[in-house]
């Protein structure tokens, strides 16, 4: 009997620690990189950009070809930017299996830009690519004026739409559904 009850405790135990540590949910890592080169826009196409991931030069064209994507061009010290935030990560997490991409540009100017936008990242939770603009992306834009500014860009990375300001999930999700 006590062998039994011994063995059942063991179990009982074991299992709760696979199960304790298999189901919780581990934090992806966070994708912040800062622009490396920006091409000049052609006609009404995406403006493309690289970046380098782990030594290998990475470019926007190549991370969303064939894809549905919102590029956010925004700010860690912007209002309107943070309190839309929520709404593009669920965005990000909802529509990602559908080829959609939701893409982060950061206008933050500061010497310590990489590391403030990394632990702005981290802290909100953003699962999606963000890169640091030397101005150079959003001049390609014809430069932003306010921000938040967002892009819709279709399948074939034409630009289908601008929108200028903060929006609602429900708006942001109307604009990819009109470009899908």
């Amino acid at each position: 009997m006590k062998t039994v009850l011994a063995l059942a405790t063991l179990a009982i135990i074991v299992t709760g620690t696979i199960i304790g540590t298999s189901g919780t949910p581990q934090t992806p890592p966070v994708k912040v990189y800062m622009v490396e080169t920006v091409a000049k826009r052609v006609a009404n196409k995406a403006v493309d950009f690289s970046w380098k991931d782990g030594g290998r030069s990475v470019s926007f064209s190549e991370v969303t070809k064939g894809k549905v994507v919102l590029v956010n061009i925004w700010a860690t010290w912007c209002g309107p930017c943070k309190r839309e935030l929520p709404d593009l990560v669920a965005l990000s997490n909802e529509m990602a299996g559908k080829g959609v991409v939701v893409f982060g540009i950061s206008v933050d100017q500061k010497d310590d830009r990489f590391q403030m936008v990394k632990t702005f990242a981290e802290k909100m939770g953003i699962p999606y690519i963000n890169v640091i603009d030397n101005l150079q992306i959003s001049e390609a834009y014809g430069g932003i004026q306010s921000i938040p500014t967002t892009f819709i860009i279709d399948r074939q990375g034409n630009v289908v739409q601008r929108i200028i300001g903060m929006q609602s999930k429900e708006a942001f999700a109307a604009a990819i559904q009109k470009a899908m």
